[in-house]
């Protein structure tokens, strides 16, 4: 059973044509339907997003200390066979961060599921230039 409030916000009368057309498509005419939608679309363009600042981090991080991608493999190796209890620390923070910031959600598969991942595919490919 939902609990659901209602709020309301504008939108310009171009865009209302647009949120309707979105709504019928995604959410079977539903507005409420719609945005439930299209806020876990969000949520996954953010993680995408900030997967795409994290990539591009660790690139920074690797030219920086004078490697490459394909150095990555012995990288990992050597710190599995040899792990740095500092840089151990700092993963388990970063990890704490990103589930804290970036929560699994929590619902119940949908026939739209298909629909976000294609969405989120794409937005994870417009971000890899980040």
């Amino acid at each position: 059973m939902r609990t659901a409030t209602t709020i309301g916000f504008a939108v310009e009368e171009g865009d209302r044509v647009r949120l309707d057309h979105l709504a019928t498509v995604f959410g079977g005419g539903n507005r409420s339907a719609f945005l439930r939608m299209a806020i876990t679309v969000m949520e996954q363009l953010e993680l995408a997003q900030e997967l795409g600042r994290t990539q591009a981090y660790g690139a920074q991080r690797l030219a920086e200390a004078g490697r490459t991608i394909e150095d990555i493999s012995e990288i990992v190796e050597k710190a599995l066979a040899d792990p740095d209890p500092e840089a151990l620390v700092q993963a388990k923070i970063i990890v704490a961060d990103h589930s804290r910031r970036f929560p699994a959600p929590k619902r119940a598969p949908s026939e739209n599921d298909e629909a976000l991942q294609v969405v989120v595919k794409r937005a994870f490919e417009e971000t890899k230039g980040l």
